[in-house]
């Protein structure tokens, strides 16, 4: 089986990922239960209950990702949310593969950081990503991607929109794409695409998922079945296109063999004639 991370229209965050493998199949409820057990302690905010429900995004249906949270912090030790994502993995029972995926974004995200503000990885705080949704995002897409069985097979992504414009954020204002976004992409062979909105459109916690997850980026889908296609819904409604991640599973071998024919002949007495 392969999957397909399908960013080239909308881009991709951390919970478009998430909710395009809720809505392709993976089991919300163990989603649900695992993060809520995750979470419990964390500090500096509580996380009350995460849903999934069903949106419409331009005519399109997706599923989207509700987190009830109170007490959110201003920053957070990005080694707290490393060693939060650490152990929860264990605790969760994720799989060797889900469990270095989970390990994999983290460090991914805050090495951009670290690489962003000029400071060592054990100095880095969180702000944007200080949240409780950034371990929602990464530990729940986790136990997605387990429960689909995913990470059997290849993942490969299409080029990532990144949008455009100007940002406001923890520091102030800066051009879109940011540097923690460039540096996360920087020397990994995955293309990124300008537009098609004046807004931010992958985010850093998505971008470090992806990376953590895709092996290659390709222009075109390979050749597959397509078997299980899901629709992460982005919180935003934008005009002219649907702000939709879109994941495709399907058969790739299957796909690579359908329409070949071989023909094997054999000649038995048959002479040659040797040549003048």
């Amino acid at each position: 089986m392969a999957l397909v991370i399908d960013a080239q229209v909308a881009g991709i965050s951390g919970d478009m990922l998430l909710c395009s493998l809720v809505h392709m199949g993976a089991d919300a409820s163990r989603v649900e239960s695992g993060v809520m057990r995750a979470a419990s302690g964390l500090g500096g905010e509580e996380l009350r209950g995460i849903s999934f429900e069903r949106v419409r995004r331009r005519g399109l249906e997706a599923t989207a990702l509700r987190v009830e949270s109170s007490g959110a912090p201003h920053s957070r030790a990005a080694t707290e949310l490393e060693a939060r994502i650490a152990s929860s993995a264990a605790a969760c029972g994720l799989s060797p593969r889900a469990a270095a995926f989970a390990a994999s974004s983290a460090r991914t995200l805050i090495a951009a950081e670290s690489a962003v503000h000029g400071v060592e990885a054990s100095s880095v705080h969180l702000h944007e990503a200080a949240g409780v949704d950034t371990l929602v995002d990464i530990l729940g897409t986790a136990i997605a991607l387990d429960d689909l069985g995913a990470l059997r097979g290849r993942v490969v992504c299409t080029p990532v929109a990144v949008g455009g414009g100007l940002l406001e954020f923890s520091h102030g204002t800066a051009s879109n794409p940011a540097g923690a976004i460039l540096e996360i992409f920087r020397g990994r062979g995955i293309e990124i695409r300008g537009g098609p909105a004046a807004s931010e459109l992958t985010t850093p916690t998505g971008a470090s998922m992806l990376v953590s997850l895709a092996s290659e980026c390709v222009r075109f889908y390979p050749p597959l079945c397509p078997a299980a296609v899901g629709y992460g819904a982005g919180s935003a409604d934008h005009e002219g296109f649907p702000n939709v991640l879109k994941a495709v599973r399907g058969e790739e071998d299957a796909a690579r063999t359908a329409d070949t024919v071989r023909v094997l002949e054999s000649w038995r007495g048959a002479t040659r004639r040797p040549r003048a």
